[in-house]
């Protein structure tokens, strides 16, 4: 009996855990909070935090590789330590917040890192165009050159997104981006995610949960 007690604790002990540790550019965040909020947070209310110290900070919790939660700096610093999203998955993630935060460490926040990356550059590659675009001046042809050009970008990055999902729909990755790009997807991919899934996000995103509910074009 003493054996089985000792085993248990033992285990117990030994359950998977995931480490940040964080970094700031300078002394000055030094007494500052940091907020590890899920991804659900505006209705879960789940929410930890620590101090900055030192130019450091770190958070330890349980493991869960479908766990997604957003580091995030007080509100009158977040123009100089943007938010970072992350994966709670086994090991020690290595994290700088920064006017471009980043993290490099597991091997599903790598990916997320390179997704974040990516989007960036999509992101800005569209704002260029649109400027381009509303230029004065241009010429009809311009315009419709520069449509095609953003048209396609667009379609590229879609079947990224997609591939990437559909790669990881059973871990973070997949939750995180089935919720950022849900009122874009069609329909028809709704329901198959929904139907591979089953009730995992909705189980783990009450937010989530709570968008499905009233979207009709999702319902069976």
């Amino acid at each position: 009996m003493a054996c089985l007690l000792l085993l248990f604790v033992v285990s117990c002990s030994q359950k998977e855990t995931f480490r940040v540790d964080g970094s700031v550019p300078d002394t000055t965040f030094n007494g500052s909070k940091v907020y590890l909020v899920a991804l659900d947070g505006p209705i879960s209310r789940n929410v930890d935090s620590t101090f900055i110290v030192n130019r450091t900070f770190d958070f330890e919790k349980r493991a869960d590789s479908l766990c997604v939660e957003i580091i995030r700096a007080p509100l009158l610093a977040r123009n100089a330590l943007q938010e970072l999203v992350v994966v709670n998955e086994k090991g020690t993630l290595n994290v700088v917040l920064s006017t471009n935060s980043h993290s490099e460490g597991t091997r599903l926040n790598n990916i997320l890192q390179e997704w974040k990356e990516l989007k960036q550059s999509y992101d800005s590659a569209q704002e260029t165009l649109y400027s381009q675009k509303s230029r004065e001046g241009v010429s009809k042809k311009f315009i419709d050159s520069i449509m095609k050009y953003s048209d396609s970008l667009g379609k590229n990055y879609e079947s990224y997104v997609m591939q990437l999902m559909n790669e990881n729909i059973h871990n973070g990755i997949g939750l995180l981006l089935f919720k950022v790009n849900y009122q874009n997807l069609a329909g028809e991919d709704k329901k198959r995610i929904l139907k591979q899934t089953g009730k995992l996000y909705c189980r783990k995103d009450a937010q989530l949960r709570l968008m499905i509910s009233n979207d009709k074009s999702s319902a069976k």
